[in-house]
Formats: C-alpha cells, structure tokens, sequence
C-alpha cells in the first residue's frame, strides 16, 4: 500500500497527540495530591518517620520552585488521599533520568513504607522508576521522596497511580518505544546497505544519523540497563551532541548545500565544529550536557529548516520532505527544549516519547526524501541513456545518404565476422564507388553532386534491406560497401548496371559506377577481405575503361570508313 504524504501526516501527527497528551485522569480521581514540597537535602539528612511530625520538618527547610537541572540532592514530599478500592498502588518520579531515588510512604494509621530506585537500581516497570506499594483507601498518606543525580532532563513529578493502569500505561508506552527504536534500526541498516551498493554518501551519513539517533535513546529508555545491566551515563548526551555532525554531513550531500547555498554551507560547518568540540562536555561536564546538548539541537534544527527552505526556493524539489521531516521534529522539540534548559515549565508529560515518535517520523520522511532523490536520478539516467543512445545511433548515421557511415562499418568489421574456414555461409563484400563526381560537382554545382549520391545510396538501399543480412554502408565521399550472400551476387551485379543505366537520364552522363568484390571464404582476415575487394574495384574499372575505349576506337573507324 502506498501512502501519501497527506496519510503519513495524519497518522504522524496521531501519534504525537497520543504520546502528548497520554491520559492521567485516572491517576487524578482516584489519589488526591496535595501541594508537593521542594527543597534541599543535606549529606547524611534523614527525615521524621511520624505522620505528624513531617510537617513541622517540612516548614523548617527553604522551599524551593524547581531543581537545578544541573543536578543536585532533593527532597519532595506530598500529602495525598486514596478515593479508590484499589489495593495494589504504584509510586513514581517522572523523569528520563535519576540516579538515586528513595521512596518513603507515611500512613495516618501508622504504617510504613520503603523503596529504593533509580538509573541504577532493578527496574519493576519498564522504562521508568516506579515501584509497587499497597495502599488503603480513604487514608491519609505523606510520600516523602529524596532524588540525587548529576543532571536532570526535566523538572520531576511526583505520581500516584493504580498498579494496572500504571502497568498498562508503562506497556503502552514500551509499546512505542520498541517500535520507533526498530523502525530506526532498520532505517538506519537499510540506508546503509543503500550506500554499499550506490556509494551516494548522503546514505551513508544519513545511516550513521539514524543509528545514532537510536543508540541516544536507547540509553534514555535504559534499554542497554534492562537487557545487559550497562548504564554509561556519561554516554547519554554524546549521541545527542553527535547528531547535528552526522545531520550536517547529510544535507550537504543531499541538498547540494556547498553548490546551492554556500552561506549557509559555511554556517553549517560552524556548528557541525560547535558539536565536534562539545562531544567531551558529555563526559566532563555531565551535569552541564544536558543543556549544552538542547542548544545545540534547537540551533540545529533552526538551521535544517532553513537550509531546507532555500534549497526549496531554488528548485530542490526533494527538499519538500526534508522540510516537512524536521518540521516533525520541531513540533516536540519547541515544546520540550526549553524545559530541558529550564526556561520553561514542562508543558506535559511523555516528553522524551514525543521526541522519540517526532525523531522517528523525521527519520522517516527524510527517507522518503532519500527515495525520491533515488527515483530522480534513476529518470536523469534513463534521460542520460536515451540521450547517449540517440546520440550513438546519429553518430554511425551518414547524414546526407540516411545510410551507415564508415563509424558504423569500422565497428562492424571489429567484430568477428565468419571469415575463411570458419564461415558457416558465404558472403560477398562488395565495394562501389562514383567515378565522375568531382565532374558533376565541377559542371552542375555541388547540389547537383549530393543528389547523384543520394540516388545511388537510395538504389542500392531497396535491393539490400530487402535481407535482412544484407547492409549498406557510406565509407567515403563517392564509396559505398555492400554486404551479399553469396546467391545474390548476380542480382546486384545486374542492379548496378540497371543504376548505372538511369545516370544520363537523370543528368549525370559524366558518372559511372564500379564494383569490385570480394568472398569470405578466398581470405583470412577482415582487412584482406576489403583490400581484395578494393583489387577486385580497380581491376573491373581497367577492364570497363579498355571495353569503352574500345567501343570508342570502333564508332570512330566506322565513321571514317
């Protein structure tokens, strides 16, 4: 099934609204938060394990509006109340990455409870920080939470959701995640493969952005903490800073950037440097990566779509899915970005699927281009060849006769021709050539000249092509060759005399034709074919010379007798 870009469009667009705008409600009537309470955590700080007192504890620290994204040790705590039947609860910080987080449930009743997660810690739910809690309803609870990490992506967020719908949700998401991150994969391998077989570089770099694309959020998602227990933090961000530098090296090939915009090409090289050189800050500057990284994304993807748009203007029609590809990508990314820099509020969850789907579709489309681009140059090709082949069928085209030229019959007698022992059937090269032409030329004009030529070409013309063994070719000014089966010869001994015949008539009493031939069978290569031939001419051409001078002699003694 082929789909449009219209149909991609809306079932893009699906997708992000999906990953967007996940649905909470659940989670809102049946826990009731109350305000959640920010502050710092000292070293070795601890916090009162009675209901009652935590309030008193809270009131005595400075409150703060958010974390540093820089990172840092936190304590949030929110009272809630559970209006549900459900037993079986899940306690969550929202958030890609924390490396430490240390759950504490206080009841009104009494009772107790204690967890331990983050990037570290063995995963209950897929792709996030969660763990299970049994809660009662109708009860008051304080869930105290004590976070530390080196970096934030975003502003975290306390939840309490039913065990179910939060398995449900985690699997709904798992869901997408598995399927974007396959969907780059093999993107990214078949592009790859594309290379190997084209060398177009514009698919080798685009493979490379692909894949890694897919190793950058496949440590967000901790896929390689789930499956083989590696965490590699620092490693994170390096695959983020690097997709501008594959990104760059890709839309130069593909755009014909350096030719089409060289401005631009020049601001490209710029930051594709920018990047090069912030790779380590991934490393060494783990609590800074993270905004280092959304700069450098956000003025990338401002550039791309510039890039885009100017290639458009100037008649790179392909670019149209480039355009359209991180347009998708921009829609996530000018909501989420600036959160993760901390200019803005975190405007919804599910920001880091958001990307993950507009990176996918980005990672689609600019496919698409890729195909298209495949496709325009498969028809430049096909015109490339249509045009060489014209130009090789005019090249072996005498353009006066309409007949082959001597190109044409210097190729044939390249080939291997059946000569000598080897002949299977006996042919005949027959050599003809104009004598009084430089006559006709001299006394009627050169017109007159070309039309005594193209009388004979047309003659000996219907008598060969009515075989389909037989050809014609001009190989000079007044010569022509001639190829005959062996049982033909007489018919076209007899046809150029019948042409020879037709010369008074026509204007040209001054020409005559001569013939000489030749046998495939009498030599034993293709050059002693022709000159034999050529032998065969001359020597029928004394014959006839001393038969007309004889005849002449003759018609002068009768008249003097």
């Amino acid at each position: 099934m082929n789909l449009s870009p219209m149909h991609i469009k809306i079932i893009i667009i699906t997708l992000l609204i999906l990953s967007l705008f996940g649905s909470n409600e659940s989670v809102h009537a049946s826990a009731v938060f109350d305000h959640t309470f920010l502050f710092e955590a000292s070293e070795d700080e601890s916090f009162p394990q009675d209901f009652m007192a935590i309030t008193p504890w809270i009131k005595s620290h400075s409150q703060l509006n958010k974390v540093s994204l820089a990172g840092g040790d936190y304590w949030m705590a929110s009272a809630f109340v559970i209006s549900a039947d459900e037993g079986l609860w899940s306690v969550n910080v929202k958030n890609a990455i924390i490396e430490s987080i240390d759950y504490w449930i206080i009841g009104e009743d009494g009772s107790k409870q204690y967890f331990h997660s983050g990037y570290y810690a063995p995963y209950e739910f897929l792709f996030d920080y969660a763990r299970k809690a049994e809660l009662k309803k109708a009860t008051n609870y304080w869930l105290v939470t004590r976070i530390n990490s080196r970096y934030y992506s975003s502003q975290p967020k306390l939840q309490v959701q039913p065990y179910e719908q939060h398995r449900l949700d985690s699997d709904f998401s798992a869901m997408f995640i598995v399927l974007c991150l396959g969907a780059l994969a093999s993107i990214a391998f078949y592009n790859l493969l594309i290379y190997v077989s084209i060398k177009d570089k514009a698919f080798l770099y685009y493979g490379f952005y692909v894949l890694t694309y897919f190793f950058g959020w496949a440590l967000t998602f901790h896929i390689p903490a789930h499956l083989f227990g590696f965490h590699g933090l620092p490693l994170h961000h390096l695959f983020f800073i690097g997709l501008p530098i594959f990104n760059i090296l890709f839309y130069k090939h593909f755009l014909q950037l350096p030719e089409l915009s060289p401005k631009l090409w020049k601001l490209s090289k710029y930051l594709m440097w920018a990047c090069i050189i912030a790779l380590p800050t991934s490393i060494y500057l783990i609590s800074y990566t993270a905004i280092i990284a959304s700069i450098l994304i956000m003025l990338w993807i401002a550039l791309a779509i510039t890039c885009g748009n100017v290639c458009l203007l100037k008649g790179f029609y392909p670019a149209r899915y480039f355009i359209f590809a991180f347009t998708c990508l921009l829609l996530p990314a000018v909501l989420i970005l600036p959160g993760n820099m901390g200019l803005t509020p975190d405007f919804f969850d599910n920001a880091e699927l958001a990307t993950l789907i507009g990176g996918t579709a980005d990672a689609l489309l600019l496919s698409l281009a890729l195909a298209h681009k495949i496709r325009m140059l498969s028809d430049e090709k096909q015109r490339y060849i249509e045009t060489l082949d014209i130009a090789w069928k005019n090249a072996r085209i005498d353009e006066l006769t309409k007949t082959a030229n001597r190109f044409a019959f210097d190729e044939f007698m390249r080939q291997e021709q059946p000569i000598g022992s080897s002949a299977i059937s006996e042919c005949y090269l027959v050599l003809v050539t104009i004598e009084g032409l430089s006559l006709v030329n001299k006394k009627l004009g050169l017109g007159e000249g070309d039309k005594l030529i193209c009388f004979v070409a047309t003659q000996l013309g219907r008598r060969t092509n009515r075989r389909n063994q037989e050809s014609i070719f001009r190989i000079g000014v007044n010569d022509f060759v001639l190829f005959i089966n062996k049982e033909c010869i007489e018919e076209i001994a007899l046809a150029t005399a019948q042409i020879e015949s037709h010369f008074s008539e026509k204007g040209f009493s001054d020409a005559s034709l001569h013939v000489g031939r030749c046998l495939n069978t009498d030599v034993q290569n293709n050059h002693e074919w022709l000159r034999n031939a050529d032998q065969n001419l001359y020597a029928n051409k004394s014959v006839k010379r001393r038969q007309l001078y004889a005849q002449r002699l003759n018609s002068t003694l009768d008249v003097d007798v």
